[in-house]
């Protein structure tokens, strides 16, 4: 007399592969954040206004979630993708002057934010940046990205463009700014 086997069906094996493997995850991607999702960044001026033909200073703010680090813009590391803001390739504004936080380090001194190559928690992009002469007062609206890799201990995410909006404001001759975010500018004439 033969014994009868459990008849088990190809959408069975299928569909517990896929349970099984949608419900695991590889060592060290637990609770991995979005690329996208772990850097915000804010474009930061030191006043309410510029004259046409001014040259300013800007910043980009990078602000980076706890436990992930980003490669610096100047990585001796041939294998990891170095940090950059892309400027626009046509815009009213020139940027003749681009400093990452490896460019403002000084001879004994330390850049908040890096580390070994790393950019952790907040780095500062500066700039400097020029209006047109005949720029006519209102907003100036520029699409910039910040290309980068998102990496934690144990593991990098691939890189991203990360888009964002700088809004310069073009105020007529002679009227009156206010100095803003002298946290990151310092007091003006100070």
């Amino acid at each position: 007399m033969r014994t009868k086997r459990p008849i088990c069906s190809v959408s069975a094996i299928i569909l517990t592969f896929v349970t099984v493997m949608s419900t695991a995850t590889p060592a060290g991607a637990q609770d991995l954040a979005r690329p996208g999702d772990v850097v915000s960044i804010t474009p930061a001026l030191p006043k309410t206004g510029f004259e046409p033909g001014a040259t300013f200073q800007a910043a980009i703010v990078l602000d980076i979630m706890e436990g992930y680090h980003l490669n610096g813009h100047e990585t001796t590391d041939p294998t990891l993708i170095p940090t950059q803001l892309k400027l626009p390739k046509e815009s009213p504004v020139t940027w003749p002057y681009v400093r990452y936080p490896e460019d403002q380090v000084k001879p004994g001194e330390t850049v908040p934010g890096l580390i070994d190559e790393q950019y952790h928690h907040r780095v500062i992009i500066r700039l400097v940046g020029r209006l047109p002469d005949d720029a006519v007062p209102g907003e100036i609206k520029l699409d910039m990205k910040v290309y980068y890799q998102t990496c934690n201990e144990s593991l990098c995410l691939m890189p991203i463009d990360k888009p964002f909006e700088f809004v310069i404001p073009v105020v007529a001759p002679g009227t009156e700014v206010e100095a803003t975010n002298e946290h990151i500018f310092g007091k003006p004439g100070g």
